[in-house]
């Protein structure tokens, strides 16, 4: 049998465990609360178009992805934050930006503001080449988009995958050098297969979702900064799954509008 010292270590043990949770759980609140007043600075569009409660269930995925790669640490973490706002929530993983999860695995980096110094450095690399300045670029690029209904955006001509390239590279021919050619035809691909996913087989589909992913993230379907984007291809009011794609873009233009609007105000 125990002896009472042992059982009075094994209880305080558990009240230090119980009193630990507790500090973690608050100095993880105070994150999201000190993260929620600084992206309404940072990315007042989305802030407002998400509420708190919308940033705060970006910043708790942003915290969970973060931490996989190691990152922990305030400053890390709130930059990992701040890039999915630029990029979208699985920047991580999206073949048009090949260097995060490079620089993300690069076991040679060893600090994580490091890792952080890194990351930004190829970001803002990408947002001078791509975005340009005063981020004229994407503004530009945005605006053609806005341009586009969804019969344009589908219209094929010599082939489905050829007229989407060309087009992309039409409205964002700064990006498209950036990237590549390799990450532009992947970019396809993966738009052909999350069409799929939602039963879209034909070419406007691929064409919509392709769109959509190099404007949003490839992750847009589900990334919590789109919660429209989730809810429009879920939704059980239309049965049609190309009525759905055409309703996707039909939002998709109204939120280029409002984007244009904060990057000429904001810059972001």
């Amino acid at each position: 049998m125990p002896d009472g010292d042992s059982v009075w270590r094994k209880i305080m043990l558990i009240i230090r465990k119980e009193q630990m949770e507790i500090f973690e759980q608050t100095a993880l609140r105070n994150f999201e609360n000190d993260m929620i007043d600084h992206l309404k600075d940072f990315s007042p569009g989305h802030s407002r178009a998400l509420g708190p409660d919308g940033v705060r269930k970006t910043v708790r995925l942003g915290i969970d992805r973060a931490a996989t790669y190691g990152l922990t640490d305030r400053g890390p973490v709130m930059f990992y934050i701040e890039m999915m706002f630029m990029l979208g929530s699985y920047f991580d993983s999206d073949c048009q930006y090949p260097w995060a999860p490079r620089i993300l695995t690069d076991e040679t980096i060893e600090q994580q503001a490091e890792r952080a110094d890194t990351l930004f450095d190829q970001l803002m690399e990408f947002v001078d080449m791509a975005a340009g300045p005063g981020r004229e670029y994407a503004i530009e690029s945005l605006t053609k988009a806005g341009r586009l209904d969804f019969k344009e955006l589908c219209h094929v001509q010599t082939g489905m995958k050829a007229d989407l390239l060309s087009r992309l590279r039409h409205n964002y021919p700064q990006k498209c050098r950036f990237i590549g050619e390799a990450a532009l035809n992947e970019l396809v691909e993966k738009g052909r297969e999350t069409a799929q996913n939602y039963s879209l087989e034909n070419d406007a589909g691929i064409i919509c979702f392709t769109w959509l992913m190099f404007t949003l993230g490839h992750g847009f379907d589900r990334d919590p900064l789109y919660p429209w984007c989730e809810s429009i291809l879920n939704s059980e009011d239309i049965d049609d799954p190309l009525k759905r794609a055409e309703k996707l873009y039909s939002v998709f233009r109204v939120y280029i509008t409002k984007a244009i609007e904060h990057l000429t105000s904001n810059g972001r």
